[in-house]
């Protein structure tokens, strides 16, 4: 995108006051916290798979079982951060679903609802992985 093209996306959004919480959404620091929901919080549940498995001999070798749970609450309060802030950037854009108009408010609102919806399936994986520790010891072996 040329400079020119890239003010004339700045003067369209100036038109508009409606638009005006969007404007943040136009370069990169805005379109960054909006990728969040959608690359973070899966990144984050697999890294909590990784972590689970490469703390699990420690845990047993140490008889350290409680250990085990830092990894997925750390995740997932990590996880539930992400989904705060694609609620925040969400709301920014004025909430709602609607889809008609072909405008940054309205990509705005969509990549924020669905790194919402991302984030909180992310944090059921997380659960669900947690739940596994609550139920099988570190030590069990097939």
């Amino acid at each position: 995108m040329s400079d020119r093209e890239s003010s004339d996306v700045v003067d369209v959004l100036t038109e508009n006051p409606s638009d005006h919480g969007v404007r943040a959404f136009t370069r990169w620091p805005g379109l960054l916290s909006l990728a969040l929901g959608w690359v973070l919080s899966p990144t984050v549940a697999l890294i909590n798979q990784e972590l689970i498995y490469s703390t699990n001999m420690w845990a047993c070798g140490r008889n350290q079982p409680a250990a085990m749970h830092v990894v997925p609450a750390l995740c997932l309060i990590v996880t539930i951060g992400v989904a705060m802030t694609a609620y925040k950037d969400w709301k920014a854009a004025g909430g709602g679903v609607e889809e008609e108009a072909a405008d940054v408010a309205t990509r705005t609102r969509w990549m924020g609802l669905v790194g919402v919806v991302v984030s909180v399936f992310s944090a059921l994986v997380i659960l669900a992985q947690w739940a596994a520790i609550f139920v099988f010891d570190p030590c069990m072996r097939a």
